[in-house]
């Protein structure tokens, strides 16, 4: 049998209520509260947020590092592709030097360029803007023009009447370019 914390009389098992001074009384134990250390909870979290920071600091190195990679290969790709095409364009070049229209060609445009540098020199020692882009726009003409020479000599007897014209007509630009500079004296 229980007592009255209150009052002391004795009370049935499962009473709730003393009938001496009425108190309620719970016959029920109370639980135990369980207390957890403020320490203990921050040190777990400190714990997780480390766990997480180092696992994002983990995958951040490991996309930098895929990024590098992936860079790193595609520098290789674009110097290998580099030294492929230097290599056709040597063979190329290599070629046109025994092709006999090829030669012709260049000294062609060897002549036009000696009589546009000519022209150049009479023209101006300072260009005004116009003299220099007529300038601008035959040197790029003149490179273009080599570089069909080269396609030319390399190219196939069916394609080569396509850039004999086109050779053509650039050197006909070409020649247009020094009168027109030769226009602005």
């Amino acid at each position: 049998m229980a007592r009255c914390p209150h009052c002391g009389e004795t009370m049935a098992d499962g009473q709730e209520q003393c009938y001496a001074c009425g108190q309620h009384h719970r016959a029920r134990g109370y639980r135990a509260e369980h207390h957890v250390n403020p320490v203990v909870i921050i040190a777990v979290c400190l714990a997780v947020v480390g766990v997480l920071t180092v696992l994002w600091i983990n995958r951040t190195n490991s996309a930098r590092k895929q990024a590098a990679l992936l860079a790193e290969e595609e520098a290789v790709r674009v110097q290998d592709s580099t030294r492929r095409a230097d290599r056709q364009w040597l063979d190329a070049v290599r070629t046109a030097g025994k092709d006999e229209e090829a030669l012709a060609f260049s000294a062609a445009l060897d002549d036009i360029e000696g009589r546009f540098q000519s022209v150049r020199m009479r023209v101006a020692e300072f260009p005004t803007v116009q003299q220099e882009s007529i300038v601008n726009q035959f040197g790029d003409k003149l490179a273009v023009l080599r570089n069909w020479v080269i396609i030319l000599a390399s190219s196939a007897e069916t394609d080569k009447p396509a850039w004999r014209d086109s050779l053509d007509a650039g050197k006909r630009r070409a020649e247009d370019l020094m009168q027109e500079l030769g226009s602005t004296e």
